[in-house]
């Protein structure tokens, strides 16, 4: 199988600063990154990415969190979902991270799969840059 290891939960949240904090100063996590528009914090095997309500992402109890799978490369992956009757519902997408898309589970949880740009692979915890 070409996925790779859990990498990122993103949660949708009201106020990035108190998020922050919450993250941070309660849980004691690492903060590796803040924005307005994006905030990480290390979680030791994983990333707990915060992200501000927008179009395709709302704060919610039940639906405010989505999965992230890092992949080496996102074309391949994609292929491999759709031969296996995944449906793709968003991209593949270039972002600033890398190039992205999404497919959701059966009961309609949303799962990214993430090929992160070269040079941000080790900040994500990744293994040293596939060969080319």
């Amino acid at each position: 199988m070409m996925f790779g290891k859990l990498g990122i939960v993103m949660i949708v949240v009201r106020d990035m600063e108190r998020s922050v904090a919450f993250y941070r100063d309660v849980l004691g996590l690492k903060l590796l990154i803040q924005q307005d528009n994006w905030s990480q914090l290390d979680a030791g095997n994983i990333i707990i990415g915060l992200h501000p309500p927008g179009d395709e992402v709302k704060v919610s109890p039940t639906t405010g969190m989505s999965i992230g799978i890092y992949v080496d490369d996102l074309d391949k992956a994609v292929a491999e979902i759709r031969h296996r009757l995944g449906k793709i519902a968003v991209g593949p997408r270039e972002e600033p991270f890398g190039r992205w898309a999404l497919v959701f589970d059966p009961d309609g949880y949303s799962i990214q799969i993430i090929e992160m740009a070269r040079g941000l692979r080790a900040q994500h915890k990744l293994s040293p840059e596939p060969a080319e």
